[in-house]
Parts: C-alpha cells; sequence; structure tokens
C-alpha cells in the first residue's frame, strides 16, 4: 500500500521507488468557458441542460439562483442573467488546451474526463524548488487564463484525484484514509451501499476484505481499489508532445467595434506566448477567428518574417489586421489557433539583442524582421514576397515569387557550371541599337560570357533560337542580353541585380 501523502503541508515525503502526483480538478470548467472573456462584471452565468441549471458563476450564486433551479426561476431572481446550453465538447476541447498549457510543469500529463488533469510530477520538485513553489506557480497563473482549479496531491494518480476532486468533503483531511468515501470515483450505488453499511471514510472501507468487496461490488471496484492505494500499478496515457495551440473566449454580450476585442485578444496572445516560451517554441503564422451572430464566421491570418515568440509583435500586428476592418458584425467568439511551431533554439539570433559592443550594433535583424511584419500586415502577405529561381530553361519562366521566410528556394547543383540567370525581367524583351555589330545600350556592352543557345517553342508552332550573352556596361551593370538567330536583332531581356 502506498504511503499516506500530505496534499496541504509544505513538505511531501515521497518513498523511495514511489510516485508523486499532482491533479488539477477545474470544478467550474462548464461556465468558465463562456464568462472568461473579459473582466469581471458581476453578470449571473449559468450552464443549463433542459432548461435545468447544472451549472453557475458566483454572481449568480449571490443572487440567489441555486444548482437544479429551473430557468423559470432563475429568470425571477434576475433579469440580468445569461444562460449557455452545456457544451460537453468544447469542455474536453479546452481541458485538452489546458493539458497542454500545463505540460510546461511535468514531462507527463494525462487527462482525466470530465475535468480533471493529472501530472506526474516526482521528477520536477528540483525544477521548481519544492512542492509548494510549484503549486505556486500553477495557482499564480491560472487565473490569468480565467480558469479556477482545485490542487490535490498524492503518491497515486487515483488517489490524487481523489484529494482534487473531493476537496471540499476533504477539508481537513491529511491522508488517504481519512478521506470520506464520496471522494472515490466509483458508482453512486456502490457509494450509497457502503454509507448504508456504515463505511464512512476509505480507510474504513480499506479494512474490509478485497475478495469480499470484489465478490459483492465487482472486479472492477477492487481493481479501482488497488490501484488507489498503489498495490497494482497503474499506468497513464500521457498527452503527445506534439503541441497544438486553439483557444477561443465566448462574449457574453455581443461586440461591435475593434476596441472592445482588444482585451481579449490581449488575453489569448499572453495565453499563446506563455505556451510557446514554456514548450520553447516560435511560430511564424497564426490564425484569429472571429464568428457573428446572423454572419458568416470570417478570419484573417498574421504572418511574420521569422519564427518569434514576442508578445509585443504579435499584438502590433494583431492591430494593424484590427484596423483594416470597416464592417463589424456582433461579434459572439474569439479564437486564437497555431498549427506550426519551431524550435526556440533553432532560431538564428542575437545573443544581444542588437546591443552596441565596442561601437558596433551586433545585428539589425529584429529591426528588418518589424519592417517586413509591419509590410505585410499593412498591404497583405502576397504584397510583400522575395524572388527566387525556378527550374525552367525558358526565361520568362526562370523566377518565381517567394514568401521570404520559406528556404525551398532553387539553386542550381552547381552554380559554377551553371548559367546565371537574372531575377529581373522584363515582360517584353527591349530591342537594343547596335554599334559596329554590338549592342549599345547607353553606351556600347561588353560580352563577358555566353553564348547560351536556348530554343524552345517547337512543341506549339511557336518555334524561336536566342543566344544568350551577359553584357556588362561601362559602369558596371550587368544585363542579359540575347541575339535573335532569326531576325539578327539583339534585345534586352534582364537585369542582374
Amino acid at each position: 500500500m502506498a504511503g499516506p501523502m500530505d496534499s496541504s503541508s509544505s513538505e511531501v515525503m515521497v518513498k523511495k521507488g514511489s510516485g508523486l502526483w499532482l491533479c488539477l480538478y477545474f470544478k467550474q470548467l462548464p461556465v468558465e468557458i463562456f464568462c472568461r472573456g473579459g473582466p469581471a462584471t458581476g453578470t449571473p452565468v449559468v450552464v443549463t441542460a433542459r432548461q435545468r441549471i447544472l451549472y453557475s458563476n458566483q454572481a449568480a450564486e449571490d443572487v440567489g439562483i441555486r444548482i437544479g433551479s429551473s430557468m423559470n426561476t432563475a429568470y425571477i431572481l434576475s433579469s440580468e442573467i445569461v444562460s449557455f446550453e452545456r457544451n460537453e465538447e468544447k469542455e474536453f476541447s479546452v481541458l485538452s488546451h489546458l493539458a497542454q498549457w500545463a505540460y510546461q510543469f511535468a514531462p507527463g500529463v494525462s487527462i482525466k474526463a470530465p475535468h480533471s488533469l493529472v501530472l506526474d510530477i516526482k521528477g520536477c520538485l528540483k525544477l521548481f524548488d519544492g512542492l509548494e513553489n510549484l503549486k505556486s506557480q500553477i495557482r499564480e497563473k491560472l487565473p490569468e487564463l480565467g480558469y479556477t482549479a482545485n490542487i490535490g496531491v498524492y503518491s497515486t494518480p487515483l488517489a490524487a484525484l481523489s484529494f482534487a476532486e473531493g476537496s471540499a468533503e476533504a477539508q481537513g483531511s491529511q491522508t488517504l484514509q481519512s478521506l470520506p468515501i464520496t471522494c472515490l470515483r466509483a458508482d453512486e450505488k456502490i457509494i450509497e451501499s457502503l454509507g448504508q453499511s456504515g463505511i464512512r471514510d476509505i480507510g474504513g472501507l480499506l479494512e474490509l476484505p478485497m475478495d469480499g468487496l470484489s465478490c459483492r461490488y465487482g472486479i472492477f471496484f477492487a481493481d479501482y481499489l488497488q490501484r488507489l492505494i498503489g498495490e497494482k500499478p497503474d499506468p497513464q496515457k500521457f498527452i503527445s508532445e506534439v503541441p497544438r495551440f486553439f483557444s477561443d473566449i465566448t462574449f457574453l454580450s455581443d461586440v461591435t467595434d475593434i476596441q472592445s476585442l482588444m482585451f481579449p485578444v490581449k488575453r489569448l496572445l499572453s495565453e499563446l506566448c506563455e505556451f510557446l516560451l514554456a514548450r520553447q517554441l516560435c511560430i511564424n503564422q497564426m490564425t484569429f477567428k472571429l464568428s457573428h451572430q446572423n454572419h458568416e464566421p470570417r478570419s484573417f491570418n498574421i504572418y511574420l518574417a521569422d519564427p518569434e515568440n514576442d508578445a509585443a509583435m504579435f499584438l502590433m500586428l494583431t492591430q494593424l489586421q484590427l484596423n483594416k476592418v470597416t464592417n463589424m458584425p456582433e461579434v459572439d467568439n474569439l479564437c486564437l489557433i497555431a498549427n506550426t511551431f519551431y524550435p526556440a533554439d533553432s532560431i538564428s539570433g542575437d545573443l544581444f539583442h542588437g546591443a552596441h559592443l565596442h561601437g558596433h550594433v551586433r545585428s539589425k535583424t529584429d529591426s528588418s524582421n518589424r519592417l517586413l511584419n509591419m509590410f505585410r500586415a499593412r498591404l497583405g502577405p502576397q504584397s510583400c514576397f522575395g524572388l527566387s529561381l525556378a527550374n525552367d530553361h525558358r526565361p520568362e519562366r526562370a523566377w518565381r515569387s517567394v514568401r521570404l521566410n520559406k528556404k525551398n528556394y532553387w539553386f542550381p547543383d552547381d552554380e559554377r557550371e551553371a548559367n546565371p540567370r537574372p531575377l529581373y525581367l522584363l515582360n517584353v524583351p527591349q530591342k537594343l541599337k547596335t554599334a559596329d555589330d554590338l549592342p549599345y545600350l547607353g553606351g556600347q556592352l561588353e560580352l563577358i560570357r555566353g553564348p547560351e543557345r536556348i530554343d524552345f517553342g517547337w512543341w506549339d508552332g511557336n518555334d524561336s533560337a536566342r543566344d544568350y550573352y551577359i553584357g556588362r556596361h561601362q559602369c558596371g551593370a550587368l544585363y542579359w542580353i540575347f541575339f535573335e538567330a532569326d531576325g539578327n536583332n539583339w534585345y534586352l531581356h534582364g537585369i542582374f541585380s
């Protein structure tokens, strides 16, 4: 049997070979997913099923609304009440997001539906300088997300669940044995039967023979008890290490102007940045989605020149995008999504962030990226691009536009042997004057490379043969020119940068 564990004391002794688990129980999750969109307003909020109240916030309790009451009774008590139908799918989605958030505190996080997470924290105590500091950090950061949770700690996952989920009944309990049987995750009929038999706490239950409990209440209940006290292994299914970020905010009253969106936008961006910093990741793209009443949802993307995790940069680019919105129907939900991540330690950067060392600036990458990010936000991603070579022998198709943060440019296998191409081509080749049968462009051009014969169009009847050269002007400029074999004329086709 696992030894007793004090979930409230400042020091927890862990037996050699035993584990240590921390449970987060989000008791108010069904209502908090709907009312975390802004500063506290005192608006009564309830979550219902079949017109019966299942969950309520503190403001609803303050006006006398009770769990189990009908909506008719609730409307009599408060005309300002806001109700939502319970959404279990959204609850699990948010719980999955919270599991990703909790990954910063432990390498193993397991989801325990409907409203709990279990963290394997035995190997993390030194990192956080003890259990109490770890719990303090969790309690400090959770309200920033708009959620609250009860915390339970014990040497087995199921016992930690019992301490957290039964926190109201477990007040003052220091050991698993002293917890009331109502803290067990068992069928209500079993709990009721045990109570009728005079069993009040888990200690009294564990004094009974396990074989007898198995015969009376089934092998699954006996197996549960053995995993609860650590007599049987209880392997956990941890969440995937693959990062995912999705977070949304539902508004109690419809938002109709950009300024009112800024508080929830800042909260979502803060969640994203905390997630990125905890996982040591960066992103180069994120998506905001706005849901409207009686209108189609809309979305907009934020693109960055390089992967970053800078909250100030994210906020500035989001504001620039929102400022372009002219028609704002009532917004009732805002969500933020990020799907592509990059390790922060793989991003080339300046150790001293552009600090002056011996009179020199170490790097201007941040400034150039900031400028590119602003161009993209104001003009759109399609208006800001780079040029790259394309693997096509036809000059007009030997280049392509690329996003500035894409690295999949095509280059010849051996640039020393390949014929160079200019990235800038004229839409229509310009006929050149000649002097002594040589091309002339504000001065005679010196042919420094060529000819390179390019034949094309023979397959569609528009065949043409051109001999391409690189011509150097007396000022040093390089031009890509060709001699048309059929017409005996020189043409300018491109300019080397």
